[in-house]
């Protein structure tokens, strides 16, 4: 489910421009710390709308008023660019995959390994995003084939809409162990890092962010394009855990 947050309104009585980012789930808290901090101009609104990005995607395609999306893998925004949908992208930050436990376990699990997800797992399931469209589930599954886990536990996954849904499961101790951003894991009192992934196991996690051709030529949307790359708006980034590319 897509939910708009991040709402800011300026001191006058009503906004002549509305400005919405369509960003991916795993980019909830930093971009709603992002638009708090963006130099609001008058009678200029701006929203975030978080989800899945294959479902931010597929929603401006279908002619949602998105003035930036920003994606959680470089495939999806090649779709938007190749439909001619969006003006101009670049790579914003990027991410890790990590794997994390629920802190209702009290020991260290010791995982280092792709057999020891599978030693800690036993008969229960893997929380993850889903791994035919989503990006973090992407992600995972291409880990799992490159750690040579995957035929042991394809059939064990919960697959999840989204990343933090995929968090949550295990924050709510409904799985022992999830793959999820670093990210994710930082932002969260209820679950451990257990393991980083090695980046070599999968593709670069690269969030690429780009302007919808809608928007242009309008001053307040290139300004807020502009935002994400800036020295402050990197800052604001990895301050939740992303890194600057």
């Amino acid at each position: 489910m897509l939910s708009c947050l991040g709402l800011l309104l300026s001191s006058v009585c009503s906004a002549d421009t509305k400005l919405y980012i369509y960003a991916a789930a795993s980019t909830r808290n930093a971009v709603d710390a992002l638009i708090k901090q963006f130099p609001i101009q008058k009678n200029v609104q701006v929203a975030a709308v978080y989800g899945a990005t294959s479902a931010l995607a597929r929603q401006i395609i279908d002619g949602a008023p998105a003035a930036l999306f920003l994606s959680a893998n470089k495939a999806w925004m090649k779709e938007i660019v190749n439909m001619g949908l969006i003006a101009r992208h670049k790579t914003a930050f990027s991410n890790r995959l990590v794997v994390i436990s629920s802190k209702d376990f009290s020991v260290d699990l010791k995982i280092s390994s792709g057999d020891d997800i599978i030693r800690v797992l036993q008969d229960e399931r893997l929380a993850v995003a889903e791994v035919s469209a989503v990006p973090a589930g992407i992600y995972s599954q291409q880990a799992m084939k490159t750690l040579n886990i995957w035929p042991l536990i394809r059939d064990k996954l919960a697959q999840s809409a989204n990343v933090r849904a995929a968090l949550a499961l295990v924050e709510r101790g409904e799985t022992p162990l999830g793959f999820v951003y670093q990210t994710d894991a930082r932002a969260s009192p209820y679950v451990h890092l257990e393991w980083k992934i090695p980046e070599h196991a999968h593709d670069r996690i690269l969030y690429p962010i780009g302007l919808h051709k809608n928007f242009e030529n309008n001053p307040e949307a290139k300004q807020l394009f502009s935002f994400f790359s800036s020295p402050k708006g990197q800052k604001i980034f990895s301050q939740f855990g992303f890194e600057s590319d």
